[in-house]
């Protein structure tokens, strides 16, 4: 009988250069969770971006853009808006103390013109206290316009420039981690921009060159990039709900106003108008309160 014949199975390991099955199936694994971390990365980077954008173009509205439409409004219509207050309040007034005046004569009363301009001070309290205040914010804003001085376009972008760099380097709700010291120097810089000082933004760049944000050396992991890219977006979210909200408020819902010269002056003609019709009523009422009383005397 033959002996039987023994088939040698043979082991073939690749050759230099060569990979096995194995492990190109873990490489190719390998790529797409590189390839995975580096799109959260780059996602991470873009929407931290935006953040910063949509931040300073918020803090651009709040210290830039609204108190010049304020100004600006203060001086082409604000004025006869606080004036017309003005006159109505004195036409209500006196038609008021008119109509006391007629109703104690009416009565066979003698007319105290000075009682009743006591209890009108009680009763106009309120609205006395808001003209007050109208007053108060038109003389703030005329302060505001005449200490102020027009900055040069190179200025102006070296302002912008310089307020964009103290943005990404102080603030705390992109930097929480920062001392102390630095969130003081964070509201000095926003204070210097609303007020357009381009001196103290040098010397707050200057001062705070230490804060500028160093890069961890150890890679985060893909969990930690997701949850910073959640909170980004999250970030993202409440930046622009702020950014709509300002837009869509006074006062930079006056911008539109201002920038139609014919619907300004229409505006203004309205204005001007309507205090011309105040005035006349309260010299009206004024004369029949002194009629009333000429007559009283007799």
């Amino acid at each position: 009988m033959g002996h039987p014949v023994h088939v040698a199975h043979e082991i073939i390991s690749p050759e230099k250069g060569e990979t096995s099955s194995a492990d190109v199936s873990r490489q190719e694994e390998d790529d797409a969770v590189n390839t995975c971390e580096t799109s959260t990365n780059k996602k991470l980077t873009e929407v931290r971006q935006r953040v910063i954008d949509s931040l300073l173009e918020i803090d651009d509205i709040k210290l830039q853009v609204n108190p010049h439409i304020l100004a600006q409004f203060a001086k082409t219509i604000g004025y006869l808006e606080d004036d017309l207050y003005k006159w109505q309040l004195r036409s209500r007034r006196c038609k008021r103390k008119f109509a006391l005046a007629q109703a104690s004569a009416n009565r066979r009363e003698l007319v105290m013109l000075d009682e009743i301009d006591n209890a009108l001070d009680e009763e106009f309290a309120e609205w006395e206290a808001q003209l007050a205040k109208r007053s108060a914010d038109q003389m703030e804003l005329l302060e505001i316009l005449a200490r102020s001085r027009p900055l040069s376009p190179s200025e102006t972008r070296e302002l912008k420039e310089l307020h964009r760099k103290l943005i990404r380097r102080l603030r705390p709700d992109i930097h929480p981690d920062l001392p102390e010291n630095a969130h003081r120097f964070f509201l000095i810089a926003q204070t210097a921009y609303e007020n357009g000082d381009v001196d103290t933004l040098r010397v707050i760049d200057t001062a705070t060159e230490d804060c500028e944000e160093i890069e961890d050396m150890a890679s985060p992991s893909e969990d930690d990039t997701a949850i910073e890219l959640a909170m980004a977006e999250a970030q993202l979210n409440v930046a622009r709900e702020q950014l709509d909200a300002l837009k869509h408020s006074h006062p930079y819902v006056l911008a539109e106003l201002l920038d139609d010269s014919v619907r300004l002056v229409e505006r203004k003609d309205e204005l001007e108008s309507e205090i011309a019709h105040q005035k006349e009523a309260v010299r009206v009422y004024e004369a029949k309160i002194a009629e009333l009383m000429e007559g009283e005397r007799r």
